[in-house]
């Protein structure tokens, strides 16, 4: 699995290696409210932002994959003729930072909603 992130470009997988770190560390923070009954504006938002950030790392791995794809086409255009193998391989590169952000947003998503639900459920009570 290591492997993929250093094939895939790294500079967008860094960014989105922050972007992650960042949405948990807002899911712990948040986490934390929520366990401690103190939900209120700013931990909905929180919450919310959770969601927001894990969708930011799926749009930056979509901006890395158009940006190899339109130079993958342009290198195909300068060479010709090329081998499919060939051809393949780079389209597999291409998509794993789309592949990576889409992990992470899925992520986001799953921990908005558990603790979206928790906090909805903590603030009737």
């Amino acid at each position: 699995m290591l492997e993929l992130f250093f094939l895939g470009s790294k500079l967008f997988m860094g960014i989105q290696t922050i972007v992650a770190v960042i949405m948990i560390v807002l899911s712990v923070f948040s986490t934390k409210n929520v366990l401690a009954n103190q939900v209120n504006e700013n931990s909905q938002r929180k919450i919310s932002l959770i969601k927001e950030v894990g969708l930011f790392a799926l749009i930056i791995g979509i901006l890395a994959s158009a940006l190899d794809l339109t130079s993958a086409f342009q290198a195909i255009e300068a060479a010709g003729d090329i081998h499919p193998g060939v051809l393949a391989g780079g389209l597999k590169l291409t998509f794993i930072p789309t592949i990576y952000g889409l992990m992470i947003y899925v992520l986001s998503l799953l921990i908005y909603f558990a603790l979206s639900a928790k906090a909805n459920k903590v603030a009737i009570e």
